[in-house]
């Protein structure tokens, strides 16, 4: 099942604890084209928890393969 989040609450999962990701960003992010894939119903924004971990994992970087 895919938990949906609005965009605050989807800032809160991305960010540090007590620092989220402001809705605003996630919108800056949707009109560059880039963060996390989103659904968009009837003009209202979600992202699925399931895509907001893997852009998480999108930007891991292993410090073996930089060196």
């Amino acid at each position: 099942m895919n938990i949906l989040l609005l965009p605050v609450d989807a800032g809160k999962y991305l960010g540090p604890e007590g620092h989220p990701v402001p809705p605003n960003t996630l919108q800056w992010w949707r009109t560059k084209g880039k963060g996390p894939k989103y659904i968009n119903r009837g003009g209202r924004i979600f992202y699925r928890k399931c895509d907001l971990d893997e852009f998480i994992e999108s930007g891991v970087t292993d410090p073996k393969a930089v060196a």
